[in-house]
């Protein structure tokens, strides 16, 4: 079986210079997110507020400590935006979801994660990150009251992205959909320590069991838009943190350009190009797999979330069931890691708008 190997690079200090993007997977994170200076990423020149409505940002965040998974979603696609807490007890299969559709304006999602905030509030909904990774920390609040008759909640959550010590190492990315357009991702897991009220019950998330996931995120994505994404994080019997990102999209030479990684006690392991397969349905069980015999992995749903929505010029289809993974992951070193019952995530994503 063919060896694989992707180079990770020092990032220069910005996405984009003289306009064009630097494109690479890069060991470090970018002091400088600039999207928005890239030269005609489109093959016809935009004004700047047309250029700025095809661009998606977002940041999100994965939580858990083993009995309870969280997602959280700042999202703003310019024609869809929405704020998202989603609570869900592992044990007896309850989920909160909290969801608000928004105008896009009323969204903050900042230019890199050196002392930045990003967030939505009002009245009954307010979820806040400050994302302060020079001093390597990220602090997340949320406060949702009064909503679809669910119960009030208030969460405070505290991420270690201690990667200048070697704690928790990043993997960020400038991949290319064309040569002159592209996405940039940032996705690192770290501890993390917190709380989350829900009415009157305090569940505690400490700091010894608990790890969170950011993908800080923006891309010029094309027409329409494709992809498969499976992430799960956990602890081994050996008491190691692991945790992955895999990622099968529309980037250009996926051989080079990738965001899929594993991470081993908070190293970084690149990990070749995936295919997930379904060959029961989404419902059924998942296959995830590479050609170089890097990723063995089977993903079984235990809860689903589904939107499809067909408007003529609008369409969504959507699949993001949580459930369990099962497996093999290898490292750098071709030494076998297992999977065994791993919570997570996997989403089928598509979206023409």
């Amino acid at each position: 079986m063919p060896q694989y190997q992707r180079y990770l690079l020092n990032p220069p200090k910005s996405v984009v210079s003289n306009g064009q993007f630097n494109f690479g997977c890069y060991t470090a994170p970018f002091k400088e997110v600039n999207l928005h200076e890239a030269i005609r990423p489109y093959a016809l020149p935009l004004p700047n507020f047309a250029q700025n409505i095809q661009l998606r940002e977002w940041q999100a965040f994965q939580a858990g400590n083993g009995d309870y998974f969280i997602m959280m979603a700042i999202y703003n696609a310019k024609k869809l935006a929405l704020v998202q807490f989603i609570l869900y007890d592992i044990k007896t299969q309850k989920k909160l979801h909290y969801e608000k559709q928004v105008p896009a304006w009323q969204l903050q999602v900042p230019n890199g994660l050196y002392d930045t905030h990003a967030g939505y509030k009002s009245n009954n909904f307010k979820i806040h990150a400050h994302s302060d990774i020079g001093n390597g920390r990220i602090t997340i609040f949320v406060e949702i009251n009064n909503f679809k008759k669910l119960p009030p909640i208030k969460a405070h959550f505290v991420g270690y992205h201690e990667h200048q010590s070697g704690k928790a190492n990043p993997m960020v990315v400038c991949m290319p959909f064309t040569p002159t357009r592209g996405m940039y991702s940032h996705k690192c897991l770290m501890p993390m320590k917190g709380n989350v009220q829900v009415g009157q019950q305090q569940i505690p998330f400490l700091r010894s069991n608990s790890q969170l996931i950011i993908d800080d995120h923006k891309g010029y994505y094309p027409f329409p838009t494709r992809y498969d994404w499976v992430t799960g994080f956990g602890y081994n019997k050996q008491g190691q943190s692991i945790g992955f990102n895999l990622t099968h999209n529309q980037v250009q030479n996926p051989e080079i350009y990738n965001e899929n990684c594993l991470w081993l006690n908070g190293e970084l392991h690149p990990l070749p190009p995936i295919k997930v397969h379904r060959p029961n349905g989404y419902k059924g069980q998942w296959l995830v797999q590479d050609e170089y015999g890097k990723v063995n992995l089977t993903f079984d749903p235990v809860v689903h979330t589904a939107v499809d929505i067909n408007l003529l010029l609008f369409r969504s289809k959507y699949q993001g069931p949580y459930g369990y993974y099962n497996g093999t992951i290898k490292d750098k070193n071709d030494n076998s890691i297992v999977i065994e019952k791993m919570f997570g995530m996997g989403e089928d994503f598509y979206l023409r708008v």
